[in-house]
């Protein structure tokens, strides 16, 4: 098989799909919601594959749907309905809304790629063993959130600490999202020192 001219020109960054890339996402909110509706789908199954049996005649006893059918359309509207009504539109609106909540992004794509996504917690690795390469450091540890990366660095009085910055700030560089990278040098007895 020849590559074509398109195949040729592409570049590294690019998709290997003409269609839109989206970025990693996590649950949709109605993912929980919709299991446990699921599980009630399945116990109203049984309660049909119950009543199937009775009607069958292979058990004894009252079909349970067919009691509550004929219950709801004996009983007259009273008070305690308006309180369920309102109920039922809450839920309902509130099902509504969860079903159309935007998903939160997992994970963060890479500055210069259309296709390349990591982790936060990999950039967080990344910064710590970024900073513990640099001589002299001997503990790193990278917290990365949506709008910086707070590196705290353990390190001798002799530790170079511009250069430390400035391989944590080479890291998140590498993060398409604007982040801040915020290198903390706490001092042994406890005390923050930037």
């Amino acid at each position: 098989m020849t590559a074509t001219t398109d195949d040729r020109d592409r570049t590294g960054t690019d998709d290997t799909a003409s269609r839109n890339v989206f970025a990693p996402s996590g649950l949709p909110g109605a993912a929980v919601l919709g299991a446990v509706i699921g599980l009630l789908m399945l116990v109203l199954c049984g309660v049909a594959i119950r009543d199937l049996v009775v009607a069958a005649g292979w058990t004894d006893g009252d079909p349970w749907l067919a009691g509550a059918a004929h219950w709801s359309t004996e009983t007259s509207w009273t008070g305690w309905m308006w309180a369920a009504a309102i109920a039922c539109v809450v839920v309902g609106l509130g099902m509504l809304a969860v079903a159309v909540k935007p998903r939160r992004p997992t994970h963060l794509r890479l500055a210069g790629h259309d296709v390349l996504w990591t982790r936060r917690v990999d950039v967080a690795r990344r910064c710590s063993a970024a900073a513990e390469s640099v001589s002299g450091v001997e503990h790193a540890t990278t917290v990365v959130t949506r709008r910086k990366a707070t590196c705290t660095v353990t390190a001798r009085d002799s530790t170079d600490r511009d250069h430390v910055r400035e391989v944590v700030e080479s890291v998140i560089g590498d993060v398409e999202s604007p982040k801040r990278a915020v290198v903390r040098f706490p001092n042994r007895r406890g005390g923050g020192r930037r």
